[in-house]
């Protein structure tokens, strides 16, 4: 209107400005305490996930959801769900893996390592000391790595220890020496569906309205 009365507002004072962020902190306390319901179940129903397809607790525990921003109360809250090894995504979607030339697959005498598994051929001189030899076989059938071991008969019928094979030809041990297979050549391995952590994550993602609504009723 012309001539009419003009007021420009500008630098709203203090109490203003804590008055709309008073306004603003339920919210940013109901999002934040949602999003770390929501990352607390999809971390615990992960890890047993992992854990009942009969991987170690390693393998469990490196299976992380972090709620950002750190330490603080957002609006914005967000979750990343990850896991620590790089390949872990090979079982949650199932994968082909090749070898060059070949996998080596643990045998049921090659020695355990933690978490009850196998270690792995790569593994084995380190944490055994001793090498692997390849072992013949009539054309057609995988080829073999084995280690040789000194045993008595009645030692050998019981199986293969890790300190056997740690003490690997012992010179001054009873029995004779034995090149027991250990791994076995593969040139190809399907590995199928072992995790099923995207859904996992999903079915929770789903439940975040309902958390940030009862804890928004709750402030």
């Amino acid at each position: 209107m012309a001539g009419g009365l003009k007021v420009k507002v500008s630098d709203p004072s203090d109490a203003w400005v804590k008055a709309m962020k008073d306004k603003y902190k339920p919210i940013a306390r109901a999002a934040t305490a949602a999003m770390t319901q929501v990352a607390n179940n999809i971390k615990a129903e992960g890890r047993a996930n992992i854990i009942a397809a009969g991987f170690s607790k390693k393998w469990a525990n490196a299976f992380r959801v972090n709620v950002y921003p750190k330490g603080q109360v957002s609006a914005n809250a967000a979750a990343l769900v990850y896991h620590k090894i790089p390949y872990a995504d090979a079982f949650e979607t199932g994968a082909m893996i090749q070898g060059s030339p070949f996998l080596w697959l643990p045998l049921p005498d090659a020695p355990k390592g933690r978490g009850n598994r196998r270690i792995s051929a790569g593994e084995y001189r380190k944490e055994i000391g001793h090498p692997l030899y390849s072992i013949k076989r009539p054309s057609g059938k995988a080829p073999l790595l084995g280690a040789v071991i000194r045993a008595t008969n009645a030692r050998f019928q019981k199986g293969i220890s890790k300190a056997q094979l740690k003490r690997g030809r012992n010179p001054h041990g009873k029995g004779v020496e034995r090149l027991v297979p250990l791994y076995i050549g593969v040139p190809k391995v399907e590995i199928s569906q072992k995790f099923h952590l995207r859904s996992i994550t999903a079915a929770n993602a789903a439940k975040l309205a309902a958390y940030y609504y009862r804890n928004f009723l709750d402030e």
